[in-house]
């Protein structure tokens, strides 16, 4: 089974965007930086509760805490947008078109694995050094490393049949390597 292609700086960022928003990595970091507002907010909220008395709840503003809590996640949620966006387009600032990255691809697969071969080369990788297969509504990313994959527009086929046959032949070949 073989597709050729054209990698776009669109489908590098995309493919960038979804390892940070929908990789389970991506998505514990995100969530550990939620919480650890909300930690230091509570935490802000309670210390003032504590006196030469002990602790009394009613010392705690619990409206400080659920007005601070909204602004500090959506601060973090434009930040975060922000700051990533700024860093992909960074990374991809430097890639030039016909260096390996951007540019034409062309991928075989067979029995024993894949082959990718650009204008400046070739690479060769058996399904036992596949991570994992997966796919969204524009790309399939074959995956040789937690944060490295193939990615292969769907654009490159050309009905729906095709793709999703070349990604079942993907899962296959992932799953018989084990």
């Amino acid at each position: 089974m073989e597709v050729e292609y054209e990698l776009t700086r669109d489908d590098l960022y995309a493919f960038q965007w979804r390892a940070v928003f929908v990789s389970p990595r991506g998505r514990r970091a995100r969530r550990n930086a939620y919480l650890t507002w909300a930690l230091a907010i509570l935490l802000v909220a309670i210390v003032p509760a504590i006196g030469a008395d002990g602790f009394v709840i009613s010392r705690v503003s619990f409206t400080f805490i659920v007005v601070s809590i909204l602004i500090a996640f959506l601060f973090q949620w434009c930040l975060e947008r922000w700051l990533i966006r700024r860093a992909i387009l960074q990374l991809l600032k430097d890639e030039k078109p016909g260096r390996g990255l951007l540019g034409r691809h062309r991928i075989v697969l067979s029995q024993d694995g894949l082959v990718e071969s650009t204008p400046v080369g070739e690479s060769r990788t058996s399904w036992a050094g596949v991570d994992r297969v997966e796919q969204d509504s524009h790309n399939i990313y074959i995956y040789t490393s937690l944060a490295a994959a193939h990615v292969i527009p769907k654009r490159a086929f050309r009905d729906p049949q095709e793709t999703d046959a070349f990604y079942q032949f993907s899962l296959a070949g992932k799953e018989a390597a084990g």
